[in-house]
């Protein structure tokens, strides 16, 4: 069976897609091309979770212009709802393989966002001869573990259908509260993500848990692609940290890595015109330098690439409580006097005053803040004999979040000054 393109246009980006079965798998595909670039290498684009075709119309545009494009949706994958639990990320990239074999595809371009960027990097890795250029944005080498037990907390709330809960805390997770202001994401598009996931269907909530449990069961990346790669993603994010995205561009022979000027995870969206040059220029063959807004960092600058996804503070009133939610009695289980060391949006570095073991509480403690008086469920990622552990908030209700980025920038409750060369060392131990 040989691919066939379609002239573009936004209509048929609303229509039913194209379907071709590898097996009892099922791939949804919509492909376009003007007819004096059908000839040329192809760009595939794999899309993160939950966007479908409709959310590329921009990026269609824009690059049809030089190359064909051709969107897919692979099982659980954008809005194919064919479920596919015992399909991990090597076979969905083994999978896509047999797509574009079976397609009489010569060769290709990928570009992989978010979920789609650990398929798209794998086929290529595993298919050099198959594959021209990549593209990955929101890429993590090794999945860190504080980001391991936000999704898994995610799970546990969409099991428990607590489902406006599990809305917001998808868009606090994914959307850097911290930045809006640099990042200019809309309260409207805040509000349109949130209510998409507070309102998943049956089918939906399975396709989250599955791809849930294909990204926990990510040990590290199969392997490092070696054709010319650009590994992006928004100088903001939060989620994939800029740093993780360089670290896969690091190891990568033929990597370029850029930054895209004040935007978070999802910079296609949010500095669309930015992104979309930056791609466009690169299948070219343009100098990325040349792109505005974007900033390409050498490989020699990589390593020292802040790994902290936002500016610490430190309160006024350092001392601070932390308790269990569970209790024995009329007792908590755990209630220990601790020092916030520093804090942010996301999360908080605690030292417990007199150290107790935390190995049985690191999901079901709770910071109680003295002024400003607040307080903020924890997951705590990583403890050590002296007392000091890292944490990272449970963030569930934007209004409270909201509100708790006001207070950081209040200098009445929160002072910015360095830590300490003991309590840096602390910071570099822990982590």
């Amino acid at each position: 069976m040989r691919l066939t393109y379609q002239q573009y246009d936004r209509c048929a980006l609303k229509a039913d897609p194209s379907r071709h079965y590898v097996g009892k798998w099922r791939v949804d595909y919509v492909a376009f091309s003007l007819p004096e670039n059908a000839h040329k290498v192809p760009l595939v684009v794999l899309g993160g979770a939950f966007q479908n075709f409709n959310s590329y119309k921009f990026c269609v545009e824009r690059i049809q212009v030089d190359f064909p494009v051709i969107l897919v949706d692979l099982p659980s994958l954008g809005n194919n709802d064919q479920l596919a639990p015992e399909l991990g990320m090597e076979d969905l990239a083994d999978l896509l393989h047999e797509f574009v074999v079976q397609m009489d595809i010569p060769r290709v371009s990928l570009m992989g966002l978010s979920l789609g960027s650990v398929v798209a990097s794998t086929f290529a890795y595993k298919h050099p001869q198959l594959t021209e250029k990549l593209i990955v944005a929101g890429i993590i080498p090794r999945p860190r573990k504080a980001w391991r037990m936000l999704l898994e907390e995610s799970v546990r709330v969409l099991d428990q259908q607590r489902m406006q809960e599990f809305g917001q805390a998808v868009v606090l997770y994914l959307v850097n509260y911290g930045k809006l202001e640099e990042t200019g994401i809309t309260p409207t598009a805040r509000r349109l993500f949130q209510r998409q996931m507070a309102h998943f269907s049956e089918n939906e909530q399975a396709r989250y848990r599955i791809n849930a449990a294909r990204l926990l069961e990510v040990e590290g990346i199969l392997g490092y692609p070696r054709c010319e790669t650009l590994v992006t993603t928004g100088e903001y994010d939060s989620f994939t940290l800029p740093h993780e995205n360089g670290s896969f561009a690091a190891k990568c022979p033929n990597a370029t890595f850029v930054l895209i000027e004040g935007a978070d995870h999802l910079p296609q969206l949010e500095k669309r015109d930015e992104s979309l040059e930056l791609f466009s220029a690169f299948l070219r063959g343009v100098p990325l330098e040349e792109v505005g807004g974007v900033r390409v960092v050498p490989k020699s600058q990589i390593g020292s690439l802040e790994r902290r996804g936002h500016e610490r503070v430190v309160p006024c009133n350092t001392s601070a409580r932390v308790t269990s939610e569970s209790k024995i009695g009329d007792a908590f289980r755990f209630d220990q006097p601790v020092r916030v060391v520093d804090i942010s949006f996301f999360g908080c570095y605690l030292q417990v005053l007199s150290p107790h073991s935390l190995a049985e509480h690191t999901r079901d403690l709770t910071l109680h803040l003295q002024a400003p008086e607040f307080s903020r469920d924890l997951l705590v990622f990583d403890y050590n004999e002296q007392g000091y552990m890292r944490c990272i908030f449970k963030h569930g209700n934007i209004n409270e979040a909201e509100r708790w980025a006001e207070m950081l920038k209040d200098p009445a409750w929160f002072i910015r000054k360095p830590l300490s060369d003991a309590e840096r060392a602390a910071v570099r131990r822990i982590y």
